[in-house]
């Protein structure tokens, strides 16, 4: 629109420069000049238009392609986190550029009148997809290809989307999963007849780097040496070239070639006999590989004398709530015991508490023991919300029901913690009472530690999600409507570390749950105290 004005306020300017012109045909015909070249720039202005709304028409049909996949189903489609990654990846990064060619007036609505994620959003999804990989074991060509669901689908990635998530793990220092997704773009590169894909010549120097970062000396000169034969000129690459031919040398003087530490280390591929090494870093958690096979088991670890151990019976207690309906009480796991009970929840009341809480939902906090402060941590990715007993009878309801099953005293219970699970949402291994270490966890209630934890699966969901414990194997798929109970203290009042736990992340599905953690005080003629520090 600029040039147009500009091109019409030359043309003005001419018109009245040369107002005499029509008297003249010669210098009619010397004006013929100011045509052709006017023909031109609006024939640069056009080309430039014409690329501008191609933009705009390619970024229509991707979202018009997603809203045809999604509308009317929309919890089935975001239970894939592929799907959801991609959607965030449009409503940010993809919409930022076009945002940028649009008129200022589109632009503004949408911002004023709409609700966008943040890159924080688009770059936490990646980090997500990624945790899931790590966890669940998959390959990278299984989530880049739509595979990981037959009843959750989502498209396969294209080059650039790979490129991107090997992007955002390269620029947060992770090399580990960088080498799996820049491999993974240039396999759909080869594949691909588009002028969007990132360059081959970005993906191999990203690749080189990573693969140098873990290990592959020799792998990283191969891939160098490709981005000098397709860009002879490249800077970067002609002084790397020359670094990893010297670290080659000296290592093979030293009698430490690339592949002779190769048999102890994991592989991801094997180019030009070359053994390309791809070790997954280790982090702060300890039990990680513990944790993680856990969640990928389909139950508990427990053998079969344990395993004797357990039943299931009706309970009822002598309360009148539970004498004509009887809780389903099944007995999971010895150590420690945890029960779970069947069908606690009817589904109208399920949807009660989640309309209640959606509006509330903010992002999960968990108590950082430095400053005794509450902040969001990268080990809890969920949102939570809290409802009273006043917020509906459902609620009240179900507090009374878990008083009258555990004939433990709401009196001095926290209110019910509804907690929605995102993209790969989970919450890593932890306690739910405090440490002697953390003296002033729940001084705010005035009700002493968390003796006990109920714990109320709101939605089933596909695939991960699952409740595990650490320390004894324990296992528990979430089922709507179900609910598991376990003390966290020992009646003596010690904390019972057996008792560590974690929320498996969510592969597929949609994790709905309802937390009721029930406090010492209020309970001392309902739970007994012992004089035996374990018992």
């Amino acid at each position: 629109m600029l040039l147009v004005h500009i091109f019409y306020l030359v043309l003005v300017k001419s018109i009245f420069v040369h107002s005499e012109s029509f008297t003249s045909t010669t210098h009619l015909t010397h004006l013929f000049n100011t045509e052709v070249e006017l023909s031109k720039q609006l024939q640069s202005y056009l080309k430039v238009e014409y690329e501008r709304l191609d933009r705009i028409e390619k970024f229509l049909d991707v979202i018009k392609d997603e809203i045809r996949q999604a509308q009317g189903k929309e919890e089935i489609y975001f239970g894939n986190p592929v799907n959801a990654h991609l959607f965030i990846k449009h409503l940010t990064v993809d919409w930022y550029g076009i945002e940028e060619i649009v008129f200022d007036d589109t632009s503004k609505t949408m911002a004023d009148n709409y609700l966008f994620p943040s890159y924080e959003d688009y770059t936490g999804s990646a980090v997500a997809l990624m945790r899931l990989q790590d966890t669940y074991k998959l390959n990278t060509s299984e989530v880049a290809n739509g595979e990981i669901s037959t009843n959750y689908k989502s498209r396969k990635l294209s080059a650039l989307e790979c490129y991107d998530l090997g992007r955002i793990a390269y620029t947060n220092g992770d090399y580990y999963h960088t080498l799996m997704w820049m491999q993974e773009a240039l396999d759909h590169l080869d594949k691909e007849v588009n002028n969007t894909s990132p360059s081959r010549v970005d993906i191999l120097d990203h690749l080189a780097f990573s693969t140098s970062q873990q290990g592959n000396h020799e792998h990283a000169l191969v891939l160098t040496k490709e981005i000098l034969r397709i860009a002879p000129d490249h800077v970067r690459a002609g002084s790397n070239k020359i670094y990893y031919e010297d670290l080659i040398q000296k290592k093979i003087l030293n009698g430490n070639s690339d592949s002779s530490d190769f048999k102890s280390t994991p592989t991801i591929k094997k180019m030009d006999n070359i053994n390309i090494k791809n070790q997954r870093p280790r982090d702060y958690l300890d039990e990680r590989e513990k944790y993680e096979q856990l969640c990928r088991q389909n139950g508990s670890s427990i053998n079969t004398k344990r395993q004797a151990k357990l039943f299931c019976r009706y309970r009822h207690n002598n309360h009148p709530y539970l004498i004509l309906r009887p809780a389903k009480e099944e007995q999971l796991l010895d150590e420690p015991v945890i029960y779970l009970y069947h069908d606690t929840v009817r589904d109208n009341d399920i949807q009660v508490i989640k309309d209640i809480a959606l509006p509330r939902l903010q992002r999960a906090v968990v108590r950082d023991a430095g400053s005794n402060t509450f902040k969001p941590a990268n080990y809890r990715i969920s949102k939570s919300a809290w409802l009273r007993n006043e917020d509906s009878p459902v609620i009240a309801r179900l507090s009374r029901l878990i008083e009258a099953v555990t004939n433990l005293s709401m009196a001095t219970a926290e209110d019910l913690q509804i907690a929605n699970y995102g993209v790969g949402g989970h919450y890593e291994p932890h306690f739910d009472f405090a440490r002697k270490t953390e003296k002033d966890a729940f001084s705010s209630f005035g009700a002493g530690n968390r003796m006990a934890t109920w714990l109320t699966y709101l939605s089933d969901v596909e695939k991960g999600g699952a409740t595990v414990f650490i320390p004894t194997g324990g296992h528990v798929k979430p089922e709507k409507g179900s609910a598991v109970f376990w003390y966290n203290l020992y009646a003596s009042g010690e904390g019972d570390y057996n008792t560590r736990h974690a929320a498996c992340p969510v592969l597929i599905g949609n994790k709905w749950v309802g937390n009721k953690w029930i406090h010492e005080r209020g309970q001392e003629f309902r739970r007994r105290c012992s004089l035996d520090p374990m018992a």
